[in-house]
């Protein structure tokens, strides 16, 4: 079941913007530093090169869509607004976006004295954002949306988990002599609850609300949304808790974490193969493509350790799954909150009168994210191709992933111009079929 949503508490269009906005520049940033490194970025997980374009993905992209999507979704879902309003919100993005700069060139650069300045902005934002959450979060929440809100709830211990263990890489790395980690198996923790936690899990419980409502499919299956999200984070406590102690113990549940993510990418790809619309628009194909590369990652886990291997699950997970999935999701959502504040700026009583507004699927042309749509597939196909052969293929991909992101940025910005009342004149006719209506 889902929850009607309610936009009576709406946050201003441009909270969440600033965060969608930003995420292409980072991903375009990330995939420059590849361009231009080429093979050293993907030689081995742990060089240099390759934890700066990582954390400009998995921070500046990935964490950056994420909460920009829950600044936007949990008001209109569960009446949950973030505690200090706008303010709050822009501190976060602020913050977030300037410790990632700093996190990604102290590495890039091996300057340890950027760590602090990095620390701070970082675990000040985090720190922030999951105190204005919680107060909401932790209430009783409203029936309909309760799957989604479990799964994020849930995220977001994760979240605060994985920015415990990155505050103590980062010190470790900054300052070995006075921290002396296990900086190896800190740092698997530190991805197996970035991604497996803050990212899947979020998807999950985004996806249980947004995957029917904008890509018009069946709802996701009640077994699916019952405990599901609270196994998935048991199981993955379990094996983080059994790390260095029981090695079977941590590879059975681990492996069931994986049949269990598995399980929700396969009743999405079986819901996109029989949603409402026959024809498969871009961010249906995004949504596909991002299962298909869930589905496998997850095999790749289960092949020989190498570092081939390993980078190219990375790949996979952060650019294949993560980053696609945001994709399709800006691709619906930008265009939707640009309609509904368009409507609703067109009715206050100093409106241009008559200011015709085009439809929503006509903000965004399908046919411009079809093009995006192609230029990130075949850049993804380079990279994991690349973590075999990265002297070959390491700087194409880059460039191609580079363009594409930001061809992304591009055509967001286009479609927040055409949304505006009064931007479609007479001799846009011809490809707009005007509408002051319900969206389609």
């Amino acid at each position: 079941m889902q929850r009607k949503l309610s936009f009576d508490h709406n946050p201003p269009l441009a909270l969440p913007l600033r965060f969608f906005l930003t995420v292409p520049l980072f991903a375009a940033l990330a995939a420059g530093v590849l361009a231009w490194q080429g093979d050293a970025a993907l030689a081995t997980r742990w060089s240099p090169v390759t934890l700066a374009l990582t954390h400009l993905l998995t921070l500046g992209c990935l964490s950056m869509a994420m909460i920009g999507a829950l600044l936007q979704i949990l008001p209109v879902m569960a009446g949950i607004a973030v505690p200090g309003g706008t303010r709050a919100g822009y501190t976060v993005h602020g913050g977030l976006a300037a410790g990632t700069l700093l996190l990604a060139g102290a590495f890039f650069f091996r300057l340890p004295l950027l760590f602090l300045p990095a620390l701070v902005l970082l675990g000040g934002a985090f720190l922030l954002l999951l105190a204005c959450w919680t107060v909401g979060l932790w209430q009783q929440f409203p029936g309909g949306a309760d799957a989604s809100l479990t799964a994020i709830r849930l995220a977001l211990a994760a979240l605060a988990v994985t920015v415990i263990l990155g505050l103590l890489l980062a010190a470790g790395y900054a300052w070995p002599d006075r921290f002396p980690l296990p900086l190896l198996r800190l740092t698997d923790l530190h991805a197996s609850w970035g991604l497996f936690g803050w990212i899947a899990l979020l998807v999950i419980g985004v996806a249980f609300q947004v995957v029917p409502m904008f890509l018009v499919t069946e709802p996701y299956p009640r077994w699916l949304t019952g405990g599901y999200s609270t196994a998935l984070f048991m199981l993955l406590v379990a094996a983080s808790l059994s790390a260095g102690v029981s090695e079977p113990f941590r590879l059975a549940a681990f492996g069931l974490l994986y049949a269990g993510i598995a399980a929700f990418a396969l009743v999405t790809l079986r819901l996109l193969a029989r949603r409402k619309r026959p024809k498969a628009d871009a961010p249906t194909l995004f949504w596909r493509l991002a299962m298909a590369c869930l589905l496998a990652a997850l095999a790749a886990g289960l092949l020989p350790a190498a570092p081939a291997v390993d980078v190219g699950r990375g790949v996979l997970l952060v650019a294949g799954f993560a980053f696609t999935t945001i994709n399709g999701m800006l691709y619906k959502i930008v265009p939707f909150l640009a309609w509904y504040h368009a409507r609703h700026a067109s009715t206050a009583p100093d409106a241009m009168a008559g200011a015709p507004l085009p439809a929503i699927h006509q903000i965004i042309p399908d046919a411009h994210a079809r093009i995006q749509f192609l230029l990130h597939a075949a850049a993804l196909l380079l990279l994991v191709a690349a973590c075999a052969w990265p002297a070959l293929l390491a700087r194409p991909a880059g460039a191609l992933l580079c363009v594409s992101c930001l061809t992304l940025w591009v055509n967001l910005v286009r479609g927040l111009r055409n949304s505006r009342p009064g931007t479609v004149t007479a001799r846009d006719a011809s490809r707009f079929t005007l509408t002051t209506g319900a969206s389609q």
